[in-house]
């Protein structure tokens, strides 16, 4: 077993049990070339999720907490691409984006001082968002990308803390950012990938597959950003109602005393 797993490529995944994640993984593991370490809070929730991953001998699972940088080590060690789909919904101060960009440098720098001279850097896909990138939100008019920034601050914030801890030192690994529209829990219609453009919408689906895509095909290896939506997601009637919803739930969140709380009560009712 340990001879095949050297045969072959190895990517690193993190943010598995989300929603963009599972599609990343079940793609993968459809890809017999290569082999895959897979970072986990719970190993019980994510194989609940996947069970196709028992007694895959292409996988190997790192279990643990984001900042036990011996875990993160565990899971990095080998691979040549690392693809990182741990997200926020932007209404919460959390800093799980900024601490485990963290973590992925302290761990890549254990395993640059390990390497040595034979040290050569990853690829890392990390998820960001197009409201991050000026060429791709250009064409928003000013005031909508003024809302959309107010109402998830919280998630930008921390977005852009992760962003320049992993671009403080480029030799730890060639990043790609990259970076959708609005995120839409529904089926996909394919992937749009564009380095100019980024259209509103992008499924989970179609996020993950293009995940996918950019790690695996060599043609993408010098972006530094890229832009990825649904091929159909430029509907913007359809997509209203769940973008105007959602900004009214972020201001009410970040501007109404005791949001925070109350939106974290939902939740778990829901």
């Amino acid at each position: 077993m340990a001879e095949s797993r050297m045969q072959r490529p190895t990517i690193a995944l993190l943010g598995c049990t989300g929603n963009t994640g599972k599609v990343v993984l079940r793609t993968l593991l459809d890809k017999p070339e290569y082999n895959l370490n897979i970072y986990a809070r719970s190993a019980k929730k994510l194989c609940s999720q996947v069970p196709e991953l028992a007694d895959n001998d292409r996988v190997k699972m790192s279990i643990g907490d984001i900042h036990d940088t011996n875990v993160v080590v565990d899971c990095l060690s080998g691979a040549s691409i690392i693809i990182c789909t741990l997200g926020s919904d932007g209404m919460s101060p959390d800093t799980i984006l900024g601490d485990s960009a963290q973590a992925l440098v302290n761990a890549l720098k254990v395993l640059k001082e390990q390497k040595g001279a034979a040290w050569e850097a990853p690829r890392l896909l990390y998820l960001s968002s197009a409201s991050e990138n000026e060429r791709f939100s250009a064409p928003r008019p000013r005031f909508v990308h003024w809302m959309i920034t107010k109402a998830f601050q919280m998630g930008y914030i921390d977005l852009q803390r992760a962003q320049r801890i992993l671009l403080e030192d480029p030799s730890l690994c060639s990043l790609l950012l990259v970076q959708p529209n609005v995120l839409i829990d529904e089926p996909g219609t394919g992937t749009f990938i564009s380095a100019e453009y980024a259209k509103l919408g992008c499924s989970y689906h179609d996020l993950g597959n293009a995940f996918v895509e950019l790690a695996t095909n060599d043609g993408y290896r010098k972006l530094e950003t890229v832009a990825v939506s649904s091929a159909d997601g430029d509907k913007a009637l359809k997509y209203a109602p769940f973008i105007v919803s959602r900004l009214f739930l972020g201001f009410f969140v970040n501007f109404f005393p005791w949001g925070v709380q109350i939106h974290r009560f939902l939740e778990r009712l829901w």
